[in-house]
C-alpha cells in the first residue's frame, strides 16, 4: 500500500509541474504578445501621423521658417527703398521684430 500511495503522489506531483509550466507559458506568451501588440501600435501610429504629415515638431518649424521668410522681404526692401541710412535700417528691423517675430541678424545682413 506505502508504494501505492507514493506512485499516486508522484503523479499529483508531476501533475502540479506540468500545470504550473503551462500555467506559466500561457502567462509568458501573453505577455510577450501584448508587448508586441503596443509596440507594432505605437510605431503604426507615429508613422501614420508622420505620413499624413502632421508631425508637430516640424510643423513649428516650417511655420516659423515660412513667417520668417515672408516677414525678413519686405522688411528689407523696405529698408533699402527707404532710405539708405542705418538709423531707417535700425528702426525698420527692430519694428519687424517686435511684430513678426524676425530676428534684427536675418533683416540687417543686407
Amino acid at each position: 500500500m506505502t508504494d501505492n500511495n507514493a506512485q499516486d503522489a508522484r503523479a499529483r506531483a508531476q501533475a502540479m509541474r506540468t500545470a504550473r509550466l503551462a500555467r506559466a507559458r500561457i502567462i509568458r506568451r501573453r505577455i510577450v504578445t501584448g508587448s508586441v501588440a503596443l509596440f507594432v501600435a505605437a510605431w503604426l501610429l507615429i508613422s501614420i501621423v508622420l505620413v499624413s504629415g502632421h508631425d508637430p515638431a516640424l510643423a513649428a518649424k516650417s511655420s516659423s521658417a515660412s513667417t520668417v521668410a515672408s516677414s525678413s522681404t519686405p522688411a528689407t526692401t523696405t529698408a533699402t527703398t527707404t532710405s539708405s541710412s542705418s538709423d531707417t535700417a535700425a528702426t525698420t528691423s527692430s519694428s519687424s521684430n517686435s511684430s513678426g517675430g524676425v530676428s534684427s541678424v536675418t533683416t540687417s545682413q543686407s
